[in-house]
């Protein structure tokens, strides 16, 4: 008797004999229901064949032990939690996805600021740079060091009429010097706001 003859009981009892014709009889029979329930609800031929290959794949393997009372039926729930794993697994790979392509933005913007911050700092020190040697001194203390007018007075042990006038003459000169690279602290300046 042709297997397309057997009752799907009497499929399963030959695959559990390892018949390999039988299993076939059977993957023939329920392939296209599995194969159409699969992809209504994944969409995507590739999935829906590696699912379905998969699922027979497994019931092969797990021959010996099948105790299969309705085919249909288990190859429906069958279906529907690999779907599920599937969905899953897509949710998981697309969190996994944004976190990486949100840390390596931050990464990138981390290091497009520090570029831009080290461009900056250079081109001010050479701006001070090129300022006399006790306006140079005067600036640094001041805005590299932090120190207020009467604490830097005090250190080079000049009054504080003197500082003012050192940071007023710096400010003037590198406004001047420090207008060809206003493009860098605006892009600066951009990077810094949220």
């Amino acid at each position: 008797m042709p297997f397309t003859a057997y009752t799907d009981q009497e499929l399963l009892e030959s695959i559990r004999l390892g018949d390999e014709k039988a299993f076939a009889a059977l993957f023939k029979r329920y392939w296209r229901v599995a194969h159409a329930m699969t992809y209504s609800r994944v969409r995507s031929k590739e999935v829906t064949q590696e699912i379905v290959q998969d699922l027979f794949i497994a019931l092969w393997k797990r021959r010996e032990t099948l105790d299969i009372k309705d085919v249909r039926s288990y190859l429906f729930i069958s279906i529907k939690n690999r779907i599920l794993n599937y969905i899953e697994s897509q949710l998981a790979k697309d969190v996994r996805r944004r976190e990486y392509l949100y840390q390596r933005a931050d990464s990138e913007e981390t290091t497009e600021r520090a570029i831009v911050f080290n461009d900056l700092m250079d081109i001010i020190d050479r701006a001070v740079n090129l300022l006399p040697e006790k306006s140079s001194k005067v600036f640094k203390l001041s805005f590299f060091e932090g120190r207020s007018v009467p604490e830097i007075a005090e250190t080079l042990n000049v009054s504080e009429k003197t500082i003012e006038y050192h940071l007023t003459r710096s400010f003037r000169k590198l406004r001047v010097y420090l207008k060809n690279y206003i493009l860098s602290i605006l892009a600066f300046l951009q990077l810094l706001l949220p």
